[in-house]
């Protein structure tokens, strides 16, 4: 089989006005949350020199993007920093696969309100300690992390199907993650251990020309 792709690189939405303020997730809803400097985000700028330094040619790469709004403001400012003018080459493609871990009816809430609320379930979650347990624990109308990462496998086929060979991955800090257990083929014990990148963090995932992946930070990761 013929590998078309050659590079991923993975950029986490720049800080939102949620990680400043968690109240925010009461009153908005998450696909609506936005970053907290959507027109300069210094990080989302410096993302996107680390991008354009790699001298792409905008016309050959293919940029995903969670449709979340906070992805969709960090596409814009990174690649019109990286590409200038030509950022209006580089073929943007959207795709609900990438949306951040949903918590279902604890999306929200704080630990104590939760065991509050849901005593139960609280106590079946707070019972998996271990990092394989927290990984497939479903939150009640809602999503494992595990359920994350069967979804972003379905992603990776749009991938492995396109016709180019470069592509920049706009997503979440759980799903970023996902991302990397499922092309990389890690365990859950290592999803569990990894801590989420850094808002605006760029990671290069590139084959060499033995078809061995590697991965390298173009910023910081945590």
């Amino acid at each position: 089989m013929i590998q078309t792709v050659k590079t991923v690189i993975l950029v986490r939405h720049a800080r939102s006005v949620a990680n400043d303020d968690p109240s925010v997730y009461r009153t908005t809803p998450d696909h609506a949350i936005a970053l907290t400097r959507p027109f300069d985000d210094p990080d989302a700028l410096a993302a996107g020199d680390a991008l354009g330094a790699l001298g792409l040619d905008p016309a050959l790469v293919c940029s995903w993007y969670s449709p979340y709004l906070r992805c969709r403001q960090t596409q814009a400012l990174v690649l019109g920093r990286a590409f200038g003018h030509g950022a209006g080459r580089v073929r943007c493609r959207e795709s609900f696969l990438l949306r951040e871990q949903e918590f279902g009816d604890w999306d929200s809430l704080t630990d104590d309100e939760i065991a509050a609320r849901d005593p139960a379930r609280w106590a079946r979650r707070a019972r998996m300690a271990d990092a394989l347990g927290r990984f497939y624990f479903r939150y009640p109308d809602g999503e494992s992390r595990a359920d994350v990462a069967a979804r972003i496998t379905l992603f990776l086929g749009k991938l492995h199907r396109s016709r180019y060979d470069t592509h920049v991955v706009f997503l979440h800090g759980v799903t970023q993650r996902a991302f990397r257990m499922a092309w990389m083929n890690l365990p859950a014990e290592w999803f569990e251990t990894e801590p989420n990148p850094a808002n605006a963090s760029v990671l290069q995932i590139v084959r060499d020309d033995d078809g061995r992946w590697s991965e390298r930070a173009l910023t910081a990761r945590s």
